[in-house]
């Protein structure tokens, strides 16, 4: 049984009316892989989220992983890790942040927080969290070590596939031979939603694009 890690993008597929998405939990690019999976996602997540899933959860009736990584940095602390069933074998985790480095650009999340702890979220605060972009992507850079050790500990192989391009200096976790889904499926008709996610086509094209890389890597 292969273990993938992902985030909203390994949720599933979704639909848009022009305004608003839709997600649709019962088909996913994984799907394409024609594997026993179980699949932790973590919408807003990314390395560090994995780093922390893969340190509480139990490893032994795994054969190999997968990594699906997205826009980094995503500094994301939760409160508590919990996951819910999404679907059968698919578990998402309850989004509860006490940080998130983009907190500049989450109102929802800023306002949370605010009211936990009784101040007033103010405009220069979120000028604050943009300013430390560099050093975020510092401490993903770090984040991506502690994954790469944490996969070498687990024993089975490890595959990445960066959405973006953006390749970190692993030495166990290999990156699958993949072009990067920004270049082969964003803003193109029927594959993704404008500025979001994948539509169901999307996912297919997409989850044949990783099958072809893994090509005999799972033998």
């Amino acid at each position: 049984m292969i273990l993938i890690l992902g985030c909203s993008f390994s949720m599933g597929w979704y639909s848009y009316d022009n305004t608003t998405e839709t997600l649709h939990t019962d088909y996913c690019w994984y799907d394409e892989l024609d594997r026993p999976y179980q699949v932790y996602a973590h919408p807003g997540g990314g390395i560090m989220s994995y780093c922390a899933c893969l340190e509480s959860i139990d490893i032994k009736k795994y054969s190999a992983i997968i990594i699906q990584e997205t826009w980094e940095p995503r500094i994301v602390i939760q409160k508590q890790l919990e996951y819910y069933t999404s679907r059968l074998n698919v578990f998402a985790w309850t989004i509860d942040n006490a940080f998130h480095n983009r907190l500049g650009g989450l109102p929802k999340v800023q306002n949370k927080i605010a009211n936990q702890y009784n101040f007033k979220w103010q405009q220069g605060m979120s000028d604050w969290f943009w300013q430390m972009e560099n050093s975020w992507n510092i401490l993903t850079k770090a984040c991506a070590s502690h994954l790469d050790r944490l996969a070498q500990q687990t024993g089975l192989p490890t595959y990445s596939y960066s959405f973006t391009g953006v390749k970190y200096p692993y030495k166990y976790i290999k990156y699958l031979d993949v072009k990067p889904a920004t270049e082969q499926l964003f803003y193109k008709k029927d594959l993704h939603n404008p500025d979001l996610h994948f539509t169901q086509k999307g996912n297919t094209v997409l989850g044949q694009m990783i099958k072809k890389g893994l090509g005999d890597g799972l033998q």
